[in-house]
Order: structure tokens, then C-alpha cells, then sequence
């Protein structure tokens, strides 16, 4: 779940075109189409408790460290830890991930909030952080999608909608049977890979220059 350090470890969630979320918007890359991004009204009914998204699993009590290095020199580090039980947010129980990131002696704290839908794909419904606290259907702010269901090399979407917040857009640019590559753009241009059962193992700040791998 770093941008500015911590916000690139984030993934953005959006809702499939189901009961309560309007009408699909078209898509021409397959794997997403049928889906509404953003959104600020996700439906409860499609949606589950867990998030066993095979390239985004988020299992209560799961942690992961990852060492920060610029230029070959290590620089700070990142945690994150899935909580226990889930929290309410926009009628859906997400599952919240807490990130703290250690970066040149600078230390910051995030926890955004995820969802998944019954089609597989896990949304950005939420989050606290330095930038400020947003909730999905509250204030103006819209979910995004984290990880589709089915990613495809080409696709991209809306990573969340909040106003006063940059404007944040995810692309898929790189693809194996086992790897996912994510461009995102939220101010600062990221580069994260997921590895399929592993999660979130890299994330490349390209405006900054460092890379925080999995330990």
C-alpha cells in the first residue's frame, strides 16, 4: 500500500457497474470496461469483506518492510501493516493498511482504506494522511481503483478523485503471467511492480530517484 514516500505504496480503488453506481462508462481497454472510475457511491451489495485480490491480498495482521535506497545508498525505509477488522466506509467494510515511511530522516504516517468488489477488483474507498483525511461519498470525494480483477497491459483509470488533492491517474505499462507494472501520476510519477502472490514488491520514485524494494 509511497507518493511523497508513503503514497506511492497506495493503490486506488474504483467500482464495477453494478446496482448503486450509475452507468458504466466505456472503456476501450478490456479488463476494465463495465467499470464506473471514479466513484462516490459504491454499492454495498457488490461488495465483500475480504480483499484476496491475488496481486493486492490484504490479510489482517500482514506486514512488509521495505529498505529505500538512492544511488545505491540506503536512505530510510518503509512498513506497512494490515490492521485487524475492518472499518466502515461508505457502507462498505474496508480493510485499512498502515504505512509508515522513514526517508531521509523525515518520518510520515498513512493508513488508506480498501475494498473489494465480488468481481475481484479492489478500490480505494479512503484515507488519513499528511495530505489530508478523505472518505469516499463525503465531501466530494470519489473512489478509485487500486488493482482490477483482471489487469491489462494498456489499461488505465482514475486512481481517486478529492478535492484539494492533485489529480491521480494509474496506467498498466508493463505486463507478465506473474508481474504487473504500474505507472502513477498524483504529483509525483511512480513505478510500482506487483508479482502475483506477493503483492507490492517495488516502487520507484522517478521525480525523486529512489527505489524501495521488498525485504
Amino acid at each position: 500500500m509511497l507518493r511523497d514516500a508513503t503514497t506511492a505504496l497506495v493503490l486506488v480503488l474504483a467500482l464495477s457497474g453494478c446496482a448503486g453506481i450509475g452507468q458504466p462508462k466505456p472503456y476501450d481497454s478490456a479488463g476494465i470496461n463495465g467499470l464506473v472510475i471514479p466513484t462516490a457511491t459504491p454499492d454495498p451489495a457488490d461488495f465483500g469483506d475480504v480483499v484476496d485480490n491475488p496481486w493486492l491480498a490484504l490479510e489482517a495482521g500482514a506486514t512488509w518492510h521495505y529498505d529505500v535506497t538512492d544511488s545505491g545508498r540506503t536512505i530510510g525505509t518503509i512498513d506497512a501493516e494490515v490492521a485487524d477488522g475492518t472499518t466502515t466506509v461508505a457502507g462498505l467494510n474496508a480493510t485499512g493498511v498502515r504505512t509508515t515511511t522513514e526517508v531521509d530522516g523525515e518520518t510520515s504516517e498513512e493508513t488508506h482504506f480498501y475494498a473489494q468488489d465480488d468481481r475481484g477488483n479492489v478500490w480505494l474507498v479512503g484515507a488519513d494522511s499528511p495530505a489530508g483525511d478523505w472518505r469516499a461519498g463525503e465531501g466530494g470525494a470519489e473512489a478509485g481503483l487500486a488493482m482490477p480483477a483482471d489487469p491489462r497491459l494498456g489499461d488505465g483509470w482514475a486512481a481517486y478523485v478529492v478535492p484539494g488533492l492533485p489529480d491521480a491517474t494509474v496506467r498498466v505499462d508493463d505486463q507478465s503471467r506473474e508481474m504487473v507494472q504500474l505507472e502513477d501520476e498524483a504529483g509525483t510519477t511512480t513505478r510500482q511492480v506487483y508479482e502475483k502472490g506477493a503483492g507490492l514488491v517495488s516502487v520507484e520514485d522517478l521525480d525523486a530517484g529512489w527505489v524501495a524494494t521488498l525485504d
